[in-house]
């Protein structure tokens, strides 16, 4: 099969990083799928295991964890797909990825494409729809009977993920308000689109901002950006007894006493634990991508693709990877399946 792999990471412009070559397509065991991958999208943790690659890898190594594809066979313990069928998915981070012509993907991490989109469109939903469904509803229990009627802030809302997010605070769970964060005009609007009741510029004192809506604090915060340059100002706007999500990882030290005085609940959020430690609750990602397709078929949840990159390539890839880390993304991009 036909791959775009990594072996270092050369340059910031990304230059030489992918290469494409061939490598033999693996049979699936167990309760694997074998998918033949028709799109991707392309998300920042593509980034992030792009730029830890260090020095020279002997294998190639294969990106991309956000794809729709069809089945193309399946182990001997598969109990809920057949080849043929269509379907969304994220994926582990310790396999392989998606910047391939096939993939081996555990079924319990699968759920079945949206009928009436197109490949593309519904290869943005998966990663940043678990992330979102997850920070709201298994961190922050938004779907409980505490969260009605309370205000939620989603720092950094024309995100893949925070577009997800503000989709599900405002339709799905008890929240009645949905605060959001954005800078520019299209990314306000995009935010607004999304369902926010109100969007916030974050580059200026969202302390002032939350006031002028009436808002001292709020009882829930979830932060897709980067946690140190809001980290004093969600102490100062957390609610006493509130409930802080986190999904960017940070190498400074954070000082958490500055929540100790309201109690706060720091949460963390990340996609991939269930299929790194093969927890219990695994299959909980296919169940919650099934109702993602229920949604987006029902017209209760849109998907977020925004921008196309193309058929998957080597320079399609390292294009896209420029966009992404760019900083100035709305929703979500997509590429098509490699040409055979």
């Amino acid at each position: 099969m036909k791959i775009i792999g990594v072996r270092e990471n050369l340059s910031t412009s990304h230059k030489n990083c992918f290469i494409e070559s061939k490598t033999k397509t693996a049979s699936p065991e167990g309760r694997d799928l074998l998918i033949r991958i028709d799109a991707i999208s392309i998300n920042p943790v593509d980034c992030k295991q792009r730029q830890m690659i260090e020095g020279y890898l002997e294998e190639p190594r294969i990106l991309g964890w956000d794809a729709c594809g069809e089945v193309i066979s399946v182990g001997k313990d598969v109990e809920n797909f057949e080849p043929g069928d269509r379907v969304i998915y994220a994926g582990d981070i310790t396999r392989l990825g998606c910047y391939a012509e096939f993939q081996l993907v555990d079924e319990q991490l699968v759920g079945p494409k949206p009928k009436g989109l197109t490949a593309e469109e519904a290869a943005s939903l998966p990663l940043t729809s678990l992330a979102a469904w997850e920070s709201l509803f298994d961190r922050l229990s938004l779907d409980q009977d505490k969260a009605k009627g309370q205000a939620i802030l989603i720092i950094g809302g024309s995100g893949g993920l925070g577009s997800m997010a503000i989709q599900f605070a405002k339709r799905l769970s008890q929240c009645n308000t949905v605060i959001t964060t954005a800078s520019r005009d299209t990314s306000r609007d995009w935010c607004f689109k999304m369902g926010a009741d109100h969007v916030l510029d974050h580059s200026k004192d969202l302390k002032e901002q939350l006031a002028a809506l009436g808002y001292a604090t709020v009882p829930y915060i979830l932060n897709c950006n980067n946690n140190l340059p809001y980290w004093e100002i969600m102490s100062d706007i957390i609610s006493p007894e509130g409930s802080i999500c986190l999904v960017a990882s940070t190498k400074a030290k954070l000082d958490l006493d500055l929540f100790m005085k309201k109690s706060v609940q720091i949460n963390w959020e990340l996609m991939f634990t269930r299929s790194i430690f093969s927890t219990p609750t695994m299959s909980k990602q296919g169940n919650i991508l099934r109702r993602i397709s229920e949604l987006v078929e029902s017209g209760i949840i849109r998907h977020t693709q925004t921008s196309r990159g193309g058929t998957i390539s080597a320079t399609t890839l390292a294009k896209a990877h420029q966009t992404v880390e760019s900083g100035r993304m709305i929703g979500k991009l997509t590429l098509t399946g490699i040409n055979t």
